[in-house]
């Protein structure tokens, strides 16, 4: 069940249309649908994005894993680092300044669809897959009772044999 949760999380999303056309049983998007969203760039990614929500089924095996906690900020920047903060409590100081004082640790990378992948400086095996997608037009998804806002990009951590492990929704800006 977590998991198709998930997936119906991904799929509110529009995939591209051979995905669609590939699903048994699945009707086509109406054009008001297909406009909802779309595969990030990179120009979509870079700045500082601060977390609004997330969602996951999957059993961490340390439960104060940065990812499941509440307050977190992200900046891609344009020469392929990428930093990010995350803590219990709310931050204290503006969250732009906390991650202009720290050092990149991760790069990331841009691929087709969407895709972000994420890799640990100095740790080459070490990397992440997250499928991302920018939304072009404000959305209510009343299942998951959030809002979705032109420009909020929702990625979707990507697990070693393909499966969706967790899903943020990110929002431009550290307030």
């Amino acid at each position: 069940m977590g998991i198709m949760r998930m997936l119906a999380i991904v799929l509110l999303f529009p995939l591209s249309p051979a995905v669609w056309e590939a699903e048994a049983g699945e009707t086509k998007r109406s054009a008001a649908s297909a406009l909802a969203s779309r595969f990030c760039t990179l120009s979509d990614l870079v700045g500082t994005w601060r977390l609004v929500r997330f969602e996951t089924r999957y059993q961490f095996k340390d439960p104060n894993a940065p990812y499941l906690l509440p307050h977190q900020v992200f900046q891609f920047a344009k020469n392929g680092d990428m930093k990010s903060a995350s803590s219990s409590k709310p931050f204290e100081r503006d969250s732009f300044k906390v991650l202009q004082s720290m050092p990149a640790q991760v790069t990331y990378g841009m691929k087709r669809n969407g895709m972000v992948v994420l890799k640990a400086k100095g740790a080459p095996d070490a990397t992440e897959s997250w499928h991302c997608v920018a939304m072009t037009q404000d959305r209510t998804d009343e299942v998951h009772e959030t809002v979705l806002r032109r420009g909020d990009l929702v990625m979707t951590l990507i697990g070693p044999n393909g499966q969706p492990v967790l899903v943020r929704q990110l929002r431009k800006g550290t307030h």
